[in-house]
């Protein structure tokens, strides 16, 4: 996705943006790896939230081709949730501190695809437009295969094997 064109307008103005600050607080190159790609899905989420708000017309087919794109990534998303989990909970002392944590890095998370929705949305109108007509094409081509787009960061990830 870094750097892709979608359809004719520039995808890095929708979805290439910096790791949030919540991946700061990950150290290591692999909380950095996990962060990169979590946080694309989730800037993926807040562009597809926006073109909602935008193109209300389009949100059924912006629905439709999210959820072929979910149902193409199905056991990424369900790695990187697994993933995101474990390493929280080896973070935490205790199922107390767990909870915490978890409830600290949902709402972070959150917050994060909320002020890229809002960033995303304070574009120029015609730009946004474009971008939101574009987007599922998008979800529906090559382009947005994460596997692909985040071969090396998942390479790195998997070095480290999830527990059976």
């Amino acid at each position: 996705m870094r750097g892709y064109i979608l359809g004719a307008g520039l995808l890095c103005a929708a979805l290439a943006a910096s790791p949030p600050v919540a991946a700061a607080e990950v150290a290591g190159g692999y909380g950095e790896n996990l962060s990169r790609i979590y946080f694309a899905h989730q800037r993926l989420l807040a562009l597809r939230e926006a073109c909602d708000q935008a193109l209300p017309g389009q949100a059924k087919t912006n629905a439709m081709a999210y959820a072929a794109w979910q149902s193409r990534h199905k056991d990424l998303l369900s790695e990187l949730d697994t993933r995101l989990t474990l390493m929280i909970r080896g973070a935490s002392k205790d199922e107390k501190d767990y909870m915490r944590n978890i409830g600290k890095y949902e709402g972070a998370i959150l917050e994060e695809r909320k002020d890229y929705r809002e960033r995303f949305a304070a574009q120029p109108r015609e730009e946004v437009e474009r971008l939101c007509r574009d987007f599922p094409g998008y979800l529906t081509g090559s382009g947005s295969d994460f596997n692909k787009e985040y071969a090396d960061e998942l390479r790195e990830l998997r070095k480290r094997k999830l527990p059976k």
